[in-house]
Formats: structure tokens, sequence, C-alpha cells
């Protein structure tokens, strides 16, 4: 399985590292994209929110000033993408579980592996973010039962795409006589990828799923090196070869002519998204510098079992293009 990959992370809640807020444009979204295509990236990611994260974090503290800035729907703004990229893979960071029932997500998803010719890598998770379930009204479970969801999900929609006809009586989620056509274009189907960075949500990943995606949110490099042990172990409980589990991170890098620079860049976001700078900055999933500097510290994750990092970019087409240029040249 191949390593040392790089995906971007689309702003779509206008995230910006510059002095000044900026108002979401999807052609900046689209032109980051096309650049991340062009220049060789793995994957093209959009975040799944109703309403903007940057108000809220899990178990963190809301700030729901924040919730009145601007957000694109994540899967009608991946459907677009698709159309304008040919090379990147396709994928949410993650879908939120709760927001679409199980068997028309299976269909909404084998129609986009069809329209982007088999690009499509679907991501799940179990969902954290209570306020806006609230507040588009779909109803709200406990942790529990969000990963009980989560597991039927994956169930249903892997049978449903390689099945002719499912019938699934779940505790959460059943279907009589389920019929799903076109199939997707991948066989024998698109790949599965479960976030979280819980142990939960990784023995679902074991279980049922090709791919680990983990927050580095919550998850601190150091507590990732201790997720990716528990990963290892159970594993071999299970009887599966770790590597065929493909874990991804997402990481912030700001570009700069030096570090110096980058970390004044960073201070401003930090204070924006109302986090300590110093501690901001230490965090090893804030790369900071020059194109050698980012990919340096994405070599820390590498040596620790990741297979890709995503880039969390910012609200800036220029910004992208040159940081995709400048890290698919530094690339082998």
């Amino acid at each position: 399985m191949a390593r040392r990959a790089f995906g971007i992370n689309l702003p779509v809640s206008g995230r910006s590292y510059s002095q000044k807020e900026v108002d979401l444009d999807f052609r900046v979204l689209r032109d980051i994209a096309v650049a991340a295509d062009q220049y060789g990236f793995s994957t093209i990611g959009v975040h799944d929110h109703l309403l903007n994260p940057q108000g809220s974090s899990p178990g963190g503290k809301e700030m729901p000033e924040k919730f009145r800035n601007g957000i694109v729907e994540a899967w009608t703004t991946l459907s677009a993408l698709s159309t304008v990229t040919s090379r990147a893979r396709l994928t949410n960071v993650v879908l939120c579980n709760l927001f679409r029932a199980p068997a028309m997500l299976a269909k909404m998803a084998s129609t986009l592996d069809l329209i982007s010719d088999g690009r499509l890598d679907l991501a799940l998770g179990a969902g954290w973010f209570r306020g806006e379930c609230l507040a588009y009204g779909i109803p709200w479970k406990p942790y529990r039962i969000r990963l009980e969801m989560l597991r039927e999900s994956v169930q249903l929609i892997k049978r449903l795409w390689m099945e002719d006809e499912v019938t699934f009586t779940g505790k959460h989620y059943q279907i009589e006589k389920g019929i799903l056509r076109p199939k997707p274009v991948q066989k024998p189907r698109p790949p599965i990828v479960i976030g979280g960075s819980s142990e939960n949500a990784m023995r679902i990943a074991v279980d049922e799923a090709d791919g680990w995606d983990v927050d580095t949110g919550p998850c601190t490099f150091e507590l990732f090196q201790q997720r990716y042990a528990r990963l290892e172990s159970y594993c071999k409980e299970v009887g599966r070869d770790v590597k065929s589990i493909r874990v991804s991170v997402s990481a912030t890098p700001i570009l700069a002519a030096d570090v110096p620079e980058a970390r004044k860049l960073a201070t401003v976001w930090a204070e924006r998204i109302k986090k300590d700078p110093r501690e901001y900055i230490s965090n090893k999933s804030v790369f900071l510098g020059t194109a050698e500097d980012i990919t340096a510290a994405a070599e820390k994750w590498f040596e620790s079992g990741v297979n890709q990092v995503n880039f969390l970019m910012p609200h800036d087409a220029l910004y992208a293009q040159t940081l995709c240029r400048e890290i698919a040249e530094l690339s082998p």
C-alpha cells in the first residue's frame, strides 16, 4: 500500500490565515480543487457540516456568533467538483451518518462514483456536532447509539453496492428488497473510510472498512501514537494486516518565507478561533515555514504509521496553487 501521500481538505467554512475575514466563494473552492488535481494530490476532501464548525469543536466550547458565517453543503459541493477534476480521488471529511439514510447515501455514492469515473472514497463518521443537528431538526442520539448506527450503515451500504437485492433488518435501519442500480464503477466497491479519533471509531474501521481518518484537533501527535499502537494490537486480535488499513490525518500548513513569518500568521489564526497561540503553534499538526519545512513536519506522521496527510487549506486560491506546486516539486 502506498505511503507518504498528500491530499487537501477544502475551506468550505471560509477559513483564512489572513488578517481579514473572507466571504465564502465557491469559485475559490473550485480553483483550489483544480490546483490539487493538477499537481497530483491524492484526494480532495469536503467537510460535512450544516453550521460553520469554527463555532464549535468536539467537546469544546461553542461560539454561536461563528455559526452565522457561511458553509456550503458537502455532497452538492463534491458532486460539482467531480466535473472539473479528473485525477484526484473525491471524499468527505467526513460525512455525518445522522444526516442521510444509509440506503439513500449508498445510491448517492454510487451515482457520484459513476460521474467521477470511479474516484469516490466514502468517508463516514458517527457525528459530534449536536448543535447543528438540533438546528436542522435532525434527531440527536447518545454516543453509543451513534456508533451502533454507524456500524450498521457501513454494513448496509456495502451490501447494496455488491448484491442484486438486499433485505436488511438491523437495530436502527431496515430495508426490504432494496435494489441499487447502477452499481459503483469501482469493483468490488468504493473504499470506505471511518472518521474519528477514538478507539471506538478505529475498531469500526478495522471491522468494517478500508481506512481510518483521524481528526488531529482532539487527537495530538502523542495521542495518535497511542491510538496507532492500539490499531496494531486490534488488527492482530482480529487477524487483519494493519497495512490493509489506510490511515489519514489532517494538518494545517502555514506556508511562508520562513518559520518566524509562519508563526506570525499562525498567531493570527489561533486568536481568531480563540485558541492559545503558543499551544496552537506547538501542535505537531500545524506545519510552519517553507514547503521543505512542511514536508519535513509531515514526515513525523508518516514515520508513525500514517499513509496520507491532508492539508486544511485556507480560502485563498493563489496560496493553494503555490503550496500544491511547491509540494509537488519536492515529491519524488
